[in-house]
């Protein structure tokens, strides 16, 4: 197994630790799945740079790269809600879209048509990445963990719902860019003649 498949699984066997992290006792957990989620994400920065570095990008490591993503993304999500640090409804837009998306890939692939990822889906990820490790910073500081003497009380609650805005902020370009799908989709609902995709077509679609 290659060096980016191993990070991309890297995602993977974080997802259940930083959850169970955050649906523990309030405190310094929080801070602790924080950054065993940042350096997870971060992952995601590097094995698609080292893929196409050592020519070794394939449909595999493609779908391997952004299943991890969404396992990473997904979970924490779930226990962010289960833990009342998020509101429930952010964890259901952005997982139920996941959902549609990865159907609809699933149907273009069995129609031989790619859908490529755009702007709106790598916004909405870049944005998710970052406004969860605030969320769970900002609930270390209110819980009283290490980070708690570096503001008073007020200022960790105006951080945490700042962060909570941002993850908001971030549900909103998830149904923004799943509409976007679905439009680029709708030639997929007329009957049509189409062509195989393309090896380059096929990783090219890799994405969010």
């Amino acid at each position: 197994m290659s060096w980016p498949h191993i990070l991309s699984l890297s995602r993977v066997v974080a997802s259940p630790v930083v959850a169970a992290l955050v649906l523990g006792p309030p405190g310094d957990g929080y801070l602790v799945a924080a950054v065993i989620f940042t350096l997870a994400s971060l992952t995601d920065l590097i094995d698609g740079k080292l893929a196409r570095y050592a020519q070794r990008e394939s449909p595999f490591g493609v779908f391997l790269d952004t299943t991890s993503d969404k396992v990473l993304v997904s979970l924490v999500l779930v226990a962010l809600a289960i833990s009342g640090l998020v509101p429930a409804w952010i964890p259901l837009l952005i997982i139920g879209r996941e959902f549609l998306i990865s159907g609809l890939r699933s149907f273009a692939a069995a129609s031989n048509r790619i859908i490529s990822a755009h702007i709106w889906g790598k916004g909405k990820a870049a944005l998710t990445m970052a406004a969860i490790p605030l969320v769970l910073a900002a609930a270390d500081g209110r819980a009283g963990g290490v980070l708690a003497p570096l503001g008073n009380a007020t200022f960790w609650h105006n951080a945490y719902l700042s962060a909570n805005v941002l993850l908001a902020l971030a549900a909103l370009l998830t149904v923004i860019s799943g509409v976007r799908y679905l439009i680029d989709a709708r030639p997929l609902f007329r009957p049509h003649a189409v062509e195989p995709p393309s090896d380059e077509q096929r990783i090219a679609a890799g994405g969010r």
